[in-house]
């Protein structure tokens, strides 16, 4: 069995490496993502292997896996997920309790995908604060060091966005709140900014009891100014969306709620997890869904991201990469996990056609997980592109 194995797991991602004598982590079974759940990864998965799982971020064909796990939480010693973490489930939780929501049409694969979202965090946190036996819970960040081998650069632990709870009126933010989200969250959201906007901040504790129910605690202890910056954070992506909000609490359709859940999709993929993984002198990029926005921030802030390997973002999606930063990674191998599936309304499935061409006249060897079909043809077989001496597709 080869160090890393990328599985199939339709369109979603799964990866399980096999850290090897030297390394830290020597005796662990990573799993960085877990497919959408209709595959169960944990085939072959031995009674004493000790699992560490990734979490790159929580759209559900990277987290739905989770599930497959459960006659092997024992075994679980710890989970990893983006700093943001709590923050972005926080706002998938706000958009479920928009004003409109319980009047919406043909808005229910949304709504789940959101469900979904904060229901496997409340696993999560079933996970990591059961017991004290429970798994290790820790976060990713840009500097982060796991080991020697292993790099976090995506998220930062601070982003740069309007300092909303300093600069802003409280009460202006409640009424606006107010004006476009249930009344009993409203009311746990006003209690959340003041908790920061009184500059008293009791890290480790929320005093809004709805958001317990998800929010995870543990890890490092967190300086109360990053905790302010992420507060922060959320109230942004909260004022910015006001607009499509009432547009929605007016009229509930499935297009003005799909304009949302995009806007939060792009916010995933922009406090994704990236990791930088050194094993058997091959240097791997694992990217999740990072956007191009977190490539060329690491590009412009002189950051290596040069590596051998490349596990392609969001599933070889033109969106989420370009011939410059594909360049700037000057990979040999490129890995698509992908199933020919669509996001949102564009023609071309993933993996997008351009990228492939793009990779192919650099001369990067692609790795593939399914065939790749365009019109109905097979251009792609995954026979001819399922394994080298590293990466195995399983």
């Amino acid at each position: 069995m080869n160090f890393v194995n990328v599985l199939n797991v339709g369109q979603g991602d799964s990866i399980v490496m096999r850290p090897y004598q030297g390394c830290c982590y020597a005796d662990k079974t990573f799993f960085i993502d877990l497919g959408p759940g209709n595959t169960d990864i944990t085939k072959g998965i031995g009674e004493d292997e000790k699992i560490h799982i990734w979490i790159s971020h929580h759209d559900r064909d990277h987290v739905g896996g989770l599930s497959f796990f459960a006659g092997k939480f024992a075994q679980i010693e710890e989970i990893t997920v983006p700093f943001f973490q709590n923050e972005i489930t926080l706002i998938a939780k706000a958009i479920l309790n928009l004003k409109g929501i319980n009047s919406s049409k043909d808005c229910g694969e949304f709504i789940h995908a959101l469900e979904e979202i904060v229901n496997n965090q409340v696993v999560i946190k079933s996970l990591v604060e059961g017991n004290k036996s429970c798994p290790r819970l820790s976060y990713a960040y840009e500097g982060h060091k796991f080991c020697n081998h292993i790099k976090c650069l995506n998220p930062p632990r601070c982003v740069n966005v309007f300092n909303w709870i300093d600069e802003t009126d409280i009460r202006d933010l409640v009424e606006t709140f107010n004006e476009v989200f249930s009344k009993p969250f409203a009311r746990e959201m006003e209690m959340y900014i003041y908790n920061f906007s009184r500059g008293n901040r009791s890290l480790g504790t929320n005093d809004t009891a709805a958001f317990n129910e998800f929010w995870l605690y543990g890890g490092e202890e967190q300086d109360p100014q990053i905790e302010r910056n992420k507060c922060n954070y959320v109230v942004n992506f909260l004022f910015k969306n006001v607009p499509l909000f009432n547009s929605f609490n007016v009229r509930s359709t499935r297009t003005n709620m799909r304009k949302i859940y995009n806007r939060y999709v792009n916010c995933t993929h922009d406090v994704c997890m990236v990791l930088m993984t050194y094993f058997y002198k091959q240097k791997m990029l694992l990217t999740g869904d990072a956007s191009k926005k977190v490539f060329n921030r690491l590009i412009s802030e002189g950051i290596d991201i040069s590596a051998s390997y490349l596990k392609m973002p969001h599933h070889g999606s033109k969106h989420n990469i370009s011939e410059r930063i594909l360049k700037c990674i000057n990979p040999e191998v490129a890995i698509i996990s992908h199933d020919n599936g669509h996001f949102g309304k564009s023609k071309d499935t993933h993996p997008n056609m351009e990228v492939l061409e793009w990779l192919q006249r650099m001369g990067i060897k692609i790795l593939l997980t399914n065939d790749v079909r365009k019109n109905g043809q097979i251009i792609m077989k995954k026979q001819n592109h399922s394994s080298d001496n590293f990466v195995t597709i399983l």
